[in-house]
């Protein structure tokens, strides 16, 4: 499997919901300045075309572990308004 960025960004339709987990879109972080510790928070930015940004905190768990809250696999993010999603921070 070859990682790559989306082409123009992730696109969110609405009433849409995208799911972002491992094996699928998922967000990477590079160039982090420090390595994450489990049981605590990374802070991000995330840039939409219609919404702006969106700060987020996003718990640090072990690989293959749930995230509090939410089942097995990941995340799920909607914006109601069809925005487009970069991320970044």
């Amino acid at each position: 499997m070859k990682m790559r960025a989306v082409e123009g960004g992730l696109e969110i339709k609405p009433g849409e919901t995208v799911t972002l987990k491992p094996g699928g879109d998922h967000m990477m972080f590079i160039k982090l300045k420090q390595q994450l510790q489990t049981g605590n928070a990374v802070e991000a930015t995330l840039q939409f075309e219609k919404a702006g940004t969106v700060k987020i905190e996003m718990p640090v768990v072990a690989i293959g572990a749930a995230a509090p809250g939410v089942s097995t696999g990941g995340g799920t993010m909607m914006m109601q308004d069809g925005s487009k999603m970069h991320s970044g921070h």
